[in-house]
Order: structure tokens, then C-alpha cells, then sequence
């Protein structure tokens, strides 16, 4: 192949995903985003006499809609739900969770954006601890409320945001069972967790656009109440994560 054929093929691959330059805007339109998700979780259990930490890596899929990465100005929105699952060393964490985000963003100047945000949503998630005797599931149920903010910097093909706010537990339970011998229920106590999500939505002009994220969430399992089969009262969960997906 000649340098005149393999520069035309080099052109031609490169322009099926390579950002238009001409100085279009790109597009405020709300946008669907698909991807998998990969997280490394530290779960601290404590109690009044003893305590325990296990440490936890997942892998899932995410799905969300809204316009948090493309809107300009005015209403932002987004609904998204994820899931994750994990077995290692014969013990188990299956998680699932969905939110729904409404705000209002401002702009600073023509490439700057902040917006404030408010939402609801609900996680659930058991832990299915490696205990050779018994069958043992520990699950937790919380919907929970939202407030954050978020910053937006849109350049030419790509767009930065940053995203921190806390949820807050709102009449959240947590069931103990072990198979075969016994299942309690108890109430948890609202508690109120920090949550932080950096995301790079690049190639916007391109054929495929893609999105990458890191993110960190807090979620805090405070018994109202004491399980009589375990000294464990409270349950510290702190998540690191990554997303990669592609938008359409």
C-alpha cells in the first residue's frame, strides 16, 4: 500500500470519530448513557463490643437519561439506575439503586455552568457473609433524599463536570436472616451521607460519544434498635468507583 492510500484510510477512520472543528455547538438535547461500572467498596461493621471490616471489589452496569452533561442553562434532570454484584472468598454483595436528580443550572460565561440540584431515590443491597454453619443475609432497604451542586466546564468537543451533595436515609430497615434458624427486622436511623462524582463527556460531535466517571459514596446503616442474633449495630460502607459508557 502506498503513503497516498494509507493516508486516505488513516482519514477516513479517523473522521468517523474524530469531533467536528468548524465551531459547532454541541448539542443540548438530553442524552441516554449505557456503560459498566467497577467499584472497591470497605464495609466496617461495628458494634458495642467488637467490630469487623471486610473489603469488597464490584462490577455492574449503569443506565441513565438527562441532560446533566448537555444542558446549557435552565432546567437540568436525570434519572439513572445501576447494579452491581460481587462473590469472593464464598461471600457475596448484590447491590441496586436508582435515582432521579431535578435542578436548575446557571451560566457563569459562554464555557462555565452551575447548577443546584435536588432528587430522590432508593438503594437496596445484601451482603451474604462466608460463615460455614449457617445461610446468613444481611439486607439493607433506604430511600433517601438529595441536595447537591454541580459545575459544568463545556469546551470545544468535550464537557467537565463535578458533581457533590449528601443523601439523606429516610425511613430505611435492615433485615437480618439466617436461614433455617431465624430472621429479625429493625428500622434505621436517618442518617446523612456525603456522595462526590467527577464525569468526562468527550468526542460530543463524533459518531460515538463517551463518558467516563470516578465517583465516591457513603452509605451508613445505624440500627434503631439491636439485632438479638449479632453484637453489630452499625454498618459503614464507603464505595470508589469507575463508569465507561457510550452515549446515544
Amino acid at each position: 500500500m502506498n503513503r497516498t492510500s494509507l493516508a486516505a484510510v488513516v482519514t477516513s477512520l479517523l473522521a468517523g470519530v474524530a469531533p467536528s472543528f468548524a465551531g459547532a455547538t454541541p448539542s443540548e438535547n438530553p442524552v441516554f448513557s449505557v456503560g459498566l461500572l467497577g467499584s472497591y467498596s470497605e464495609l466496617e461493621f461495628t458494634g458495642r463490643r467488637t467490630s469487623s471490616s471486610e473489603h469488597i471489589p464490584e462490577a455492574g452496569l449503569f443506565l441513565n437519561f438527562g441532560n446533566k452533561m448537555t444542558g446549557r442553562g435552565g432546567l437540568v434532570y436525570q434519572a439513572e439506575i445501576t447494579g452491581q454484584y460481587s462473590e469472593e472468598k464464598h461471600q457475596r454483595v448484590t447491590d441496586g439503586q436508582a435515582d432521579l436528580d431535578l435542578g436548575w443550572r446557571m451560566a457563569l460565561d459562554a464555557e462555565n455552568f452551575f447548577d443546584v440540584l435536588i432528587g430522590a431515590g432508593y438503594k437496596w443491597n445484601r451482603y451474604d457473609p462466608d460463615f460455614h454453619k449457617y445461610d446468613i443475609n444481611l439486607t439493607n432497604r433506604t430511600p433517601f433524599a438529595k441536595v447537591a451542586a454541580g459545575y459544568n466546564h463545556a469546551f470545544s468537543t468535550s464537557t467537565l463536570r463535578l458533581e457533590a451533595g449528601v443523601r439523606k436515609v429516610i425511613n430505611g430497615n435492615a433485615q437480618l436472616e439466617i436461614h433455617n434458624v431465624d430472621s429479625e427486622e429493625q428500622d434505621l436511623k436517618d442518617t446523612t451521607n456525603p456522595f462526590v462524582e467527577l464525569s468526562w463527556l468527550f468526542n460530543q460531535e463524533g459518531s460515538i460519544p463517551v463518558i467516563a466517571s470516578l465517583y465516591y459514596n457513603r452509605f451508613k446503616y445505624d440500627l434503631d434498635g439491636q439485632f438479638q442474633l449479632t453484637d453489630f449495630d452499625k454498618q459503614t460502607r464507603d464505595e470508589y468507583g469507575v463508569k465507561l459508557g457510550i452515549v446515544f
